[in-house]
């Protein structure tokens, strides 16, 4: 006798949502099992016709989803998904991102886009991370230019602690691909945390982080080591 416990049989919806978006009735069952958990069959239908529309595959985790804690869709990708979405367009041209730390020099004016960043110290001497830049080129426009903060958006896991550098610019990157190609279906999994299931965007969960990271940087400012003018 074969073993079926782990088998996933397919709906009536499903079948139907497979048919009207050309993938097979198995890989649909799936979709809603796993990166799509939690829709009904008009999200599952509109999940899916985003997944299309940005020619990002869920089963490579290119693209998921969640609800809010208002039971809205909310549909996702990580920085590797703004990434590959970026590259295909003929106007790309490039990314360039840096950690940037305590004692760096860095000056960062976005409505002039230009950035002075000078690290004059290895790594162990620049102090504890402050936040990320990214700048996204276009062959056809202005270069995009996003900070993020790392006392915002640091979630604590283990991975956040052993890569810190390596996650602040995978937000920072994520934010600057998404403006500068009009990626404005898709979110950055970098924006929410989850629970349950339940997506809670960073800044309305963290409140308290948000404002302890500006003061950082305004006392770095007093210090007039790093100095950041940010367009109003």
């Amino acid at each position: 006798m074969s073993n079926n416990k782990n088998m996933i049989i397919a709906t009536e919806r499903q079948v139907d949502i497979a048919k009207a978006f050309k993938y097979s009735i198995e890989e649909v069952a799936v979709i809603q099992n796993t990166v799509a958990k939690g829709t009904n069959g008009v999200e599952l239908g509109y999940f899916l016709s985003v997944c299309k529309s940005v020619d990002l595959n869920p089963f490579n985790k290119e693209i998921w989803c969640y609800k809010d804690n208002k039971n809205n869709i909310i549909i996702i990708t990580g920085r590797d998904g703004f990434l590959t979405k970026a590259q295909r367009s003929p106007q790309y041209n490039g990314i360039r991102s840096s950690e940037v730390c305590e004692k760096d020099v860095f000056n960062l004016d976005v409505a002039n886009n230009k950035i002075t960043h000078n690290i004059t110290e290895s790594r162990s001497k620049r102090g504890a991370i402050i936040g990320a830049y990214a700048i996204a080129f276009r062959k056809d426009g202005e270069p995009t230019i996003e900070w993020a903060d790392f006392a915002t958006y640091n979630k604590g896991s283990f991975v956040w602690k052993s890569h810190d550098a390596d996650m602040i610019k995978k937000v920072a990157e994520s934010h600057a691909l998404k403006k500068a190609f009009g990626m404005s279906n898709l979110h950055s999994e970098y924006d929410f945390n989850t629970s349950s299931g339940i997506a809670v965007p960073v800044n309305q969960e963290s409140t308290s982080n948000v404002d302890t990271g500006q003061q950082k940087k305004d006392d770095l400012r007093d210090k007039k080591t790093i100095e950041v003018t940010e367009m109003p």
